[in-house]
């Protein structure tokens, strides 16, 4: 049992401590809550080769939609098998970043957007959200999303719409030649808990929901193991093989063209580079980000203030792990040649900071 004084609930307690077990609880919170959603935590990560990954994995679904090969037939299968449409030519722009208003506001990264260009001639190399709106023209995002993040979908859905459509109408231009916006969202959780396979989401009329209310604004969530509603048999399989993309998926035609497709992305040298780099990319930034998280410098500091009764204890610990810990990141991005520039993004250190540090390193050993 703690001492009364060290108590969180303590009148005598320091400010200091009463954080640290706030922080504690909430980590630990944190990794629970992961362990239930997914069966583990995140502190680890298990390397997969390309040719294990799925469609609903982000990196093979971006590679599909970037190809100058297959991205847009790719696109345009799954608008016909989830939308029941044809779509006869589309632009793509894959992860397409849109910036808030300003500096300080939240941008967004668009999975894949889209544009139903069938109405229009094709405008080359144009920019999607530069280009002028053309009425009766649809645009779609995809967003395969792994990530179970329930609570804030709905907001999260809310805020894209609302910028996306800040850079589709440029000023004079009429509301009505705003195009309809469709953000379907893959996912191999259940969003709202009542087993549908879709959940189409619409603006309406509270009061009255027979009142006309179209804004264009359309959210699609497609669950993939979802079993209520009468989702097509197409939809079903199709979405069967975007979470778990093997052979024995292949049920029809569509599906059939597009695993020709997938393995046509897999073999490619270019691909497995990209691949092998991104995966080398984001275990660097989940390490500074563990790093961050004070996980191990949290627990050296509060054990040395608590031994000793000082304050200074804990920041001397969080210091220490945390600059230990940085070191080591760049370090391990230098010897893969990772530029300055590039280590400083994923350390958050300034490259005139990790220029010292690699110097320092190489002092030692020389």
């Amino acid at each position: 049992m703690l001492h009364p004084a060290l108590s969180p609930n303590s009148s005598h307690t320091p400010l200091w401590r009463k954080i640290v077990f706030i922080y504690q609880s909430i980590y630990r919170r944190i990794l629970l809550m992961d362990y239930a959603e997914n069966g583990k935590t995140t502190e680890t990560r298990k390397f997969r080769r390309l040719e294990e990954l799925n469609l609903l994995d982000d990196f093979l679904f971006q590679e599909m939609v970037a190809s100058p090969e297959v991205g847009e037939e790719f696109c345009r299968i799954l608008l016909r098998v989830i939308l029941g449409k044809e779509v006869r030519k589309v632009r793509v722009i894959p992860q397409r970043a849109v910036q808030g208003a300003g500096t300080k506001r939240h941008g967004i990264r668009l999975d894949a957007y889209i544009e139903d260009v069938s109405r229009e001639e094709v405008m080359g190399e144009l920019d999607m959200l530069d280009a002028e709106v053309v009425q009766g023209q649809d645009i779609y995002d995809f967003e395969p999303n792994k990530v179970r993040e329930r609570e804030r979908l709905p907001r999260k859905m809310r805020y894209y719409h609302g910028l996306i459509d800040t850079k589709l109408l440029k000023a004079s231009v009429s509301y009505e030649k705003l195009p309809n916006v469709f953000i379907i969202m893959i996912l191999p959780y259940d969003p709202f808990g009542k087993n549908r396979m879709v959940y189409t989401v619409k603006s309406q009329c509270v009061e009255d929901n027979t009142v006309s209310y179209e804004d264009g604004a359309v959210k699609l969530f497609l669950y993939t193991k979802g079993k209520a509603g009468n989702p097509s048999q197409n939809l079903i399989d199709m979405l069967k093989y975007i979470e778990r993309s093997t052979v024995e998926n292949i049920i029809n035609q569509d599906i059939k063209r597009i695993d020709e497709l997938v393995r046509h992305i897999k073999k490619s040298e270019e691909v497995d580079t990209n691949y092998m780099k991104s995966w080398e990319w984001e275990k660097y930034i989940e390490e500074a980000a563990t790093a961050r998280g004070l996980a191990r410098g949290l627990e050296k500091g509060l054990e040395q203030g608590l031994e000793q009764g000082l304050e200074q204890g804990l920041e001397k610990g969080l210091e220490q792990g945390l600059e230990q810990a940085m070191v080591k990141v760049i370090l391990n991005m230098h010897e893969n040649g990772y530029t300055s520039q590039q280590i400083a993004i994923v350390t958050e250190k300034t490259p005139e900071e990790v220029r010292a540090v690699i110097e320092k390193r190489t002092a030692v050993l020389a």
